[in-house]
């Protein structure tokens, strides 16, 4: 099993442990992710199915996670993407610090018990898969939607195939303390938005339909994303509503602050990067700028039909 090594904690816990803020700190470390980035495939967040009649969309292991509430699993499962860094893609640690990385300080048997419990739920959503490896359980990662196929790195080239198209979660979500302000709805919204790729969006209830959610998911974790400073407002634009008498109605445009604008690339080229190994991979291209702050804020007319986009 790996040893993390790291200087004394300046604040531990009554027992002597770490705290949560310094176990996670020393996992990410362990990662030895020179960009400090996770790449997570699309495919994480909405799914889509070939069936007879045409592509469908099928429930993506996110929106099954949160429909059960499960925001642990999540909390869980991106921490271990975040240190599967090399084939064969698995890690080895004790129960103990992925339950403090939780924020989940008891000893011994409690904390086996409840990250057990998660990893069971990660696996029956086919995430992931356990072994045994001597007393601990090793943790090997699968692909990101949910089909429990051995997981390999998406290659990320403008050509490549559709189910190979991700985003990248920076360490900063864990350093700005996200996982704790964030419920369940502001992290899913976070990796829906993120993984959208667009350096302007809208978030519309609609949404819902498109990635398995509740509309008041949506409304809590886009209030959720403005309030932490993820997500600032540029604008405005009109957009094609058909359940309406106007037939059009208005939304507020929004983009990433840094450096969550980070999935925003300048070029879609055979040159973008591949996410295997992000210790050898080159990065993507500067992230566009967030908002126009000197020009008018002009609204624009956006085809975004409520009823039929596929999304």
């Amino acid at each position: 099993m790996p040893r993390i090594i790291f200087p004394p904690a300046d604040d531990p816990l009554p027992d002597g442990g770490l705290s949560q803020e310094r176990s996670i700190a020393a996992l990410l470390d362990s990662s030895k992710r020179r960009k400090r980035e996770v790449p997570i495939r699309r495919s994480l967040v909405q799914r889509v199915v070939e069936g007879d009649s045409g592509d469908a969309k099928a429930p993506s292991p996110l929106s099954t996670l949160v429909r059960a509430r499960r925001e642990r699993a999540l909390d869980l499962y991106l921490l271990m993407a975040a240190v599967t860094t090399a084939a064969p893609y698995d890690v080895t640690e004790r129960s103990e610090l992925w339950a403090r990385c939780l924020g989940h300080h008891a000893p011994g048997a409690s904390a086996s018990v409840m990250v057990s419990r998660l990893w069971l739920q990660l696996e029956q959503l086919g995430l992931i898969k356990r072994s045994q490896n001597g007393k601990f359980t090793k943790i090997t990662k699968l692909m990101e939607d949910g089909t429990s196929t051995a997981y390999r790195p998406p290659i990320g080239l403008a050509d490549g195939p559709l189910e190979d198209i991700y985003f990248r979660l920076p360490f900063q979500y864990w350093v700005d303390g996200l996982h704790e302000k964030l419920t369940l709805s502001g992290k899913a919204l976070l990796l829906i938005c993120m993984s959208r790729r667009d350096p302007q969006f809208y978030i519309p209830e609609v949404f819902a339909d498109w990635y398995g959610l509740s509309p008041k998911t949506i409304r809590k974790g886009r209030q959720e994303l403005l309030t932490a400073g993820v997500l600032t407002t540029v604008g405005y634009g009109i957009y094609i509503d058909t359940s309406l008498p106007t037939l059009t109605t208005t939304a507020d445009k929004y983009s990433f602050q840094a450096p969550y604008n980070l999935n925003v690339s300048k070029r879609a080229t055979a040159a973008d990067c591949s996410a295997a190994d992000d210790t050898k991979a080159e990065e993507d291209g500067p992230a566009a700028p967030t908002s126009a702050t000197d020009e008018p804020l002009l609204p624009t007319v956006e085809f975004l039909v409520r009823k039929g986009e596929a999304g």
